[in-house]
């Protein structure tokens, strides 16, 4: 009983810790909160295969900008991250969640896809990066 409240504790830590990159690397356009490459490179430097069960249960965050940013970290993932997007899915009952999972799909499967450490910044728009560190990727 204690081991399973401490896990729990210790996922719920973690996906707090994950909202917090995003947070912090999320951008404003039109008076609108989005999501952009900086909020994807950062969340991604700062998660390995182990986070896939929290970043798929980001994908029901009631936050959209939470949910497309750990759908687009998933899809850079490789297999794992494809895995967990396709047993989201019968779960994804909500339209605005099915869709954005299967829109991430899409991209996976998309032989021109470029994976996320492959983007081109300078060294100025990298240090606008806030994520958890170094890249683990």
């Amino acid at each position: 009983m204690v081991l399973a409240v401490a896990d729990v504790a210790a996922a719920a830590t973690r996906e707090d810790e994950l909202k917090r990159v995003i947070d912090r690397n999320t951008g404003f356009a039109h008076m609108t909160r989005g999501m952009n490459m900086y909020t994807l490179i950062a969340l991604r430097s700062c998660v390995t295969d182990a986070d896939l069960p929290v970043l798929r249960r980001l994908l029901f965050d009631r936050d959209y900008v939470t949910q497309l940013s750990a759908a687009g970290v998933l899809v850079d993932m490789g297999a794992g991250g494809r895995a967990a997007l396709v047993s989201a899915l019968p779960e994804a009952t909500e339209y605005r969640a099915r869709s954005t999972i299967q829109d991430a799909l899409r991209e996976a499967d998309d032989p021109a896809r470029r994976p996320l450490s492959a983007y081109p910044l300078d060294e100025r728009e990298r240090k606008r990066i806030r994520g958890c560190g170094a890249a683990t990727y």
